[in-house]
């Protein structure tokens, strides 16, 4: 039996060989209705695209890398939303173009710049996604010196424009400060990601700025940086907590923390809602089943993982960086009334 081809479709279709390839090779020339026609006709005639053929005759790899750090064997603390979820919703998003993805995991952020100079030096993708931005980001000019299309899953803050997709983390910091002071928090604590990714700059500006309004003081000792683990969040509870003057307000920068958070309470003989509360500020919607449940924001993962696939297939096609950038307010899950009750 004869391995059906491009003309086949075009008999059974009755469209012109022309157009078959164009849509096959998910051309923006053709339509989504004759598109889905060709498809449907490419499977019913046991069709396969021969990818390797339209490399060599595009130059194109097909492939979109997706350079993200990955925990080592010996990191077995909780970090929250773990790449393998995003990978999932940027995979979801690019299923009906040619592209797939290809994962790079990487230990650290020297690491990822190794690769993305490589990546770029030899063009092994047509695209590349990167997360955990600084606020002047290395890899972001080096891959706009090339001319290589990019999106970040974070902002930065000194580099040229660029295709962006993030959580709104300022204006989720400026709504938490000014629902907790509303509540009568004096004393709010910040428990910030490190301090050289450019979210978490974004955050202690935000946080600074809200207590200049609300008129409170700001103290250097109810703010601290780190990586996102529940260790992180017990640590910082066991040593704000014995402050002469201690924080009635934790907010969180993830789940992961807040949990440790808890932790830190217990340990402490703290009672939630009594002498304290905890917030957070990203969510998997694991807080729920906190006990208490506490007030946080959930962004679904898939809103931002999906819009980085659509925005690197956008970039590939040449649309300007500047009309790709998005930042994502997640809701407010209101759990708490989050006033302190000294009757719990």
């Amino acid at each position: 039996m004869q391995r059906p081809t491009i003309k086949t479709i075009a008999q059974e279709t009755g469209l012109s060989i022309a157009t078959v390839s164009k849509a096959l090779k998910h051309s923006p020339q053709v339509r989504p209705e004759t598109r889905a026609i060709v498809i449907e006709a490419a499977e019913r005639v046991g069709y396969e695209l021969n990818m390797h053929g339209v490399q060599l005759r595009t130059g194109k790899t097909y492939q979109v890398a997706a350079i993200m750090t990955a925990p080592g064997p010996k990191q077995n603390e909780w970090e929250g939303v773990e790449y393998a979820q995003l990978l999932s919703g940027i995979s979801w998003a690019l299923e009906d173009s040619p592209y797939r993805v290809s994962l790079y995991a990487v230990r650290n952020f020297e690491e990822s710049q190794a690769v993305i100079k490589q990546i770029v030096s030899l063009k092994k993708a047509d695209g590349i996604i990167i997360s955990g931005t600084r606020a002047d980001d290395p890899r972001i000019r080096t891959m706009q010196a090339a001319d290589f299309p990019f999106v970040t899953y974070g902002t930065s803050i000194h580099n040229a424009p660029h295709a962006y997709v993030d959580a709104d983390n300022e204006q989720m910091i400026r709504v938490s400060m000014a629902r907790l002071t509303e509540r009568g928090h004096r004393r709010i604590a910040l428990l910030n990601p490190l301090s050289d990714l450019s979210y978490g700059i974004t955050r202690h500006e935000a946080y600074r700025h809200a207590l200049d309004v609300a008129g409170l003081p700001y103290d250097p000792a109810l703010v601290a940086h780190g990586r996102l683990t529940p260790a992180f969040g017990r640590e910082n509870v066991l040593t704000m907590s014995e402050l002469g003057n201690p924080p009635t307000a934790y907010i969180c920068a993830n789940e992961a923390s807040a949990l440790g958070a808890f932790s830190g309470f217990h340990e402490r003989g703290l009672v939630h809602g009594r002498d304290a509360v905890i917030n957070a500020t990203d969510d998997l919607n694991v807080s729920q089943y906190f006990a208490p449940p506490i007030t946080t924001y959930y962004l679904p993962i898939s809103e931002p993982s999906s819009l980085l696939g659509a925005y690197i297939l956008r970039r590939m096609e040449g649309e300007p960086p500047e009309a790709l950038q998005t930042l994502l307010m997640p809701n407010l899950i209101e759990r708490c009334d989050d006033r302190l009750n000294p009757n719990r």
